[in-house]
């Protein structure tokens, strides 16, 4: 079973996170996937716009695969991860293309974060946006930055601090979701606004995007020393390690209770 599923849909590419978790942790394997789709976007003359989604009955994305970030150990591992998660960022972000996200089910901390690389977001009335890396011992200096660039630095706390899902009227009102589809056709939607997008006029899209997007990835660059240092700091102390121990294995209900797998 392929772990990112894609397909064209006229000139619009599709790509669909296939883990074989339904909650698609953004696994290494994923991750590679999803870079390889994006440079398939750029390079494509036929790819208009690139849709990422769970899929409509699966979550976008619950976070990192915590069987590998739980092996992360040790101050050079810890800081290649956190380059390995900003260089992806920046691969989003710098796809010249419009791109939609479709955003089913749990969006969580790194998927959160994938999903806001993303021009347009589209959200299901149960989707599910949190970002709670706080509460279970884990910096968000990375999450933290991209919030406060999009919703300003109150709301941002809200969030970083409150631990808790947004609700999907706050997330339209804040522009986290742009619109907001039945979960029987939200991939259908997001197609639909990438056709909308995608019909633009190439060049100013694209030169409009890079004036957009170059001071947000810019910004991602200039926080990496301290998101390295803060979560080097975070592992000695063992902070999210004990968190690691009791969900190691363990996902989210569609419910929001615990599941084990």
């Amino acid at each position: 079973m392929a772990i990112l599923e894609s397909e064209s849909q006229g000139a619009v590419l599709v790509a669909r996170f296939n883990h074989a978790s339904p909650h698609n942790p953004m696994s290494l394997e994923l991750e590679t996937a999803v870079r390889s789709i994006c440079r398939e976007a750029n390079d494509n003359p036929e790819v208009r716009a690139l849709v990422l989604t769970g899929g409509n009955e699966r979550s976008f994305c619950a976070g990192g695969d915590f069987k590998e970030v739980a092996q992360l150990s040790g101050s050079v591992a810890v800081e290649s991860y956190i380059d390995r998660l900003i260089d992806f960022y920046s691969t989003i972000l710098s796809i010249k293309k419009p791109t939609v996200a479709a955003v089913g089910g749990y969006a969580i901390g790194l998927g959160f974060q994938v999903s806001l690389c993303c021009d347009w977001r589209v959200g299901a009335p149960a989707t599910k946006l949190i970002m709670w890396e706080l509460k279970h011992g884990i910096a968000c200096i990375v999450g933290a930055y991209l919030l406060e660039s999009f919703v300003g630095r109150a709301a941002m706390s809200n969030m970083v601090y409150g631990c808790e899902a947004v609700p999907v009227s706050w997330a339209l009102q804040h522009k986290l979701l742009h619109e907001v589809a039945d979960s029987e056709g939200l991939v259908e939607t997001a197609i639909a606004r990438a056709r909308i997008l995608g019909e633009f006029p190439e060049i100013t899209f694209r030169r409009t995007k890079e004036s957009i997007n170059q001071d947000l990835i810019a910004g991602l660059r200039n926080i990496a020393l301290e998101a390295k240092d803060a979560h080097v700091a975070g592992v000695a102390s063992s902070a999210a390690q004990q968190h690691f121990k009791n969900v190691l294995g363990s996902v989210p209900k569609r419910d929001g209770s615990a599941r084990h797998c």
